[in-house]
């Protein structure tokens, strides 16, 4: 089938030399093939593509050099929006940091004051 268009074979060959050195985390290889000249062939969104990933290509290279994201973070932050929206607000922000740490399997923290206060009574 990339026989028969050129124009398809070159967009093909470029996606998977990308593809390549992002599943090798080969920073070398990636920072080679988005700073040569494209090829007269290439779409305008490949081009727009490989823009992109010369951009940013520094937070590429931490990406392949750390293990660490924020994806973790974003999900916790994404469940709690979707419980507010559930909730349709919360009348009273106790109720509310109570209904996370449920949802979350956390203990709440318990006020010591009060603790002594109901203890004494």
């Amino acid at each position: 089938m990339l026989d028969y268009d050129e124009e398809l074979k070159v967009n093909y060959n470029m996606y998977q030399q990308l593809l390549s050195a992002i599943n090798d985390k080969d920073y070398k290889s990636l920072e080679k093939i988005v700073n040569t000249k494209y090829h007269k062939l290439l779409s305008t969104y490949t081009k727009t593509s490989i823009k992109t990933l010369r951009k940013h290509l520094p937070y590429i290279k931490n990406s392949f050099l750390y293990t660490f994201n924020n994806g973790r973070i974003e999900g916790i932050n994404n469940k709690i929006k979707i419980l507010n929206r559930i909730a349709y607000g919360y009348r009273n922000f106790k109720n509310y940091k109570n209904r996370i740490l449920l949802h979350f399997k956390l203990k709440p923290i318990v006020d010591k004051e009060k603790e002594k206060h109901s203890d004494a009574a």
